[in-house]
C-alpha cells in the first residue's frame, strides 16, 4: 500500500507539474497577445493623434493667413486715407503759432 500511495503522490506531482507548465505557457501567450495589441493600439493612437494635430495646424495656418490678410488691408486703407487727406498747411502753421505763442 505504501507503493500505491507513492504512485498516487508521484502522479499528483506530475499533474501539478503539467498544470504549472500550462499556466506558464498561457501566461506567455497572454503576454504576447497583450504586447501585440498594445503595439497596435499605440500605432492607431499615434495615427489619430497626428491626424488631429495636422487638422489643428491647418486651421491655425488658415486663421493666421486670414488675420494677416485683414491686417494688410487695414494698413493699406489707413495709408490710403492718410495720403488722400487734404492738408491745410496754412491752418496748421497758424495753430502752431497759437500754441507756441509766436508773434
Amino acid at each position: 500500500m505504501a507503493e500505491s500511495e507513492v504512485n498516487v503522490i508521484n502522479h499528483l506531482l506530475d499533474v501539478e507539474h503539467q498544470a504549472s507548465e500550462m499556466i506558464s505557457g498561457a501566461q506567455g501567450e497572454a503576454d504576447k497577445r497583450i504586447s501585440s495589441f498594445r503595439a497596435q493600439a499605440e500605432t492607431e493612437y499615434k495615427k489619430q493623434y497626428d491626424d488631429i494635430i495636422a487638422g489643428f495646424e491647418a486651421g491655425y495656418k488658415k486663421h493666421t493667413e486670414e488675420i494677416d490678410s485683414k491686417h494688410k488691408k487695414t494698413v493699406e486703407q489707413y495709408k490710403s486715407d492718410i495720403q488722400n487727406t487734404a492738408q491745410n498747411k496754412e491752418a496748421f502753421g497758424k495753430l502752431l503759432d497759437t500754441i507756441l505763442a509766436v508773434d
